[in-house]
């Protein structure tokens, strides 16, 4: 039996750069990995072929055997390399909350991929694995990497990114709301529409914000983060806005909500420890989870 751990993801900081007519929506974010929350996956290896799923955790106990990214990404990889593959069974238990911008499921396909890729005989090359990582979801192709990367259209473009943050302290902040990725987008799009007219919208195109680069100036980590999906989000969980602004009144340099939300995250300096723990204090509730880090 094989045991893997799925991290989390953090968006430092989304922007929305574009509209494909396909209608997916091209970004430019900074994806920070987090050890905690994390999911953890049981594999055992069958004699039968296929996978099977079982799941169990603060969510749900039951997967939809045709619905979820591991079926996925199992069948993907199956079609794409040119060898047997051997059969599964997961246990996955989960602990990043769903609908929280975190990748839990994306994790969960990615650290798939990535054991599946080291057990076949004819294991794809890196770009290839990329494409079927891909194809499961926009996000999972950033969890075959170690590390921060600056992720740009709609998932495809990953670089590395070398921040400096090390030994800043971040607090996640993980209530428990549900927020739907496309809904978010679909309001984003509505909102847009409605200042711009139609035409403007299906035609968005933005270029970044700053003259060296949205998210890195020369090299160095811009801590003034923003989201564009959270004033939309924001509207619908009122919540969420009142979280933030209680992580930047207990001494953030900055805060933002994570993704398509729910988390919302605070970075402190590396000397706040007092403030973080004010920070994990006044926002641990009976329906959140609060998460300290030191980068």
């Amino acid at each position: 039996m094989s045991v893997l751990t799925a991290v989390c993801k953090v968006n430092l900081g989304l922007r929305i750069t574009g509209l494909r007519p396909n209608g997916y929506h091209e970004i430019d974010s900074l994806f920070y990995p987090l050890p905690r929350p994390c999911d953890r996956l049981k594999l055992q290896v069958t004699e039968s072929p296929g996978i099977v799923v079982h799941c169990d955790g603060a969510d749900h106990t039951t997967v939809d055997e045709g619905n979820n990214t591991l079926t996925k990404a199992y069948a993907a990889f199956t079609t794409a390399v040119d060898c047997p593959v051997p059969g599964l069974v997961v246990n996955l238990r989960k602990g990043i909350p769903s609908g929280a911008g975190l990748g839990g499921g994306s994790s969960d396909a990615g650290a798939l991929l990535r054991w599946l890729n080291t057990t076949v005989s004819a294991p794809l090359d890196a770009q290839a694995l990329a494409s079927v990582a891909l194809g499961v979801g926009a996000d999972v192709p950033f969890f075959l990497h170690d590390g921060p990367c600056r992720v740009r259209g709609i998932g495809e473009s990953i670089e590395p990114a070398e921040l400096n943050v090390s030994g800043m302290r971040l607090v996640l902040v993980c209530p428990q709301i549900h927020v739907s990725t496309p809904q978010a987008f679909a309001d984003y799009d509505a909102r847009l529409a409605s200042q711009n007219g139609k035409e403007g919208q299906n035609n968005l195109t933005r270029g970044p914000s700053k003259a060296n680069g949205t998210f890195l100036s020369r090299g160095q980590f811009d801590a003034d983060l923003s989201n564009d999906l959270e004033t939309v989000v924001f509207t619908r969980h009122p919540e969420l806005a009142d979280i933030k602004a209680t992580l930047l009144r207990c001494g953030a340099l900055t805060a933002c909500m994570s993704g398509s939300g729910s988390s919302v995250l605070g970075l402190f300096e590396r000397e706040a420890f007092v403030e973080t723990q004010a920070a994990t204090a006044a926002l641990q509730g009976e329906n959140r989870r609060v998460y300290a880090h030191v980068l």
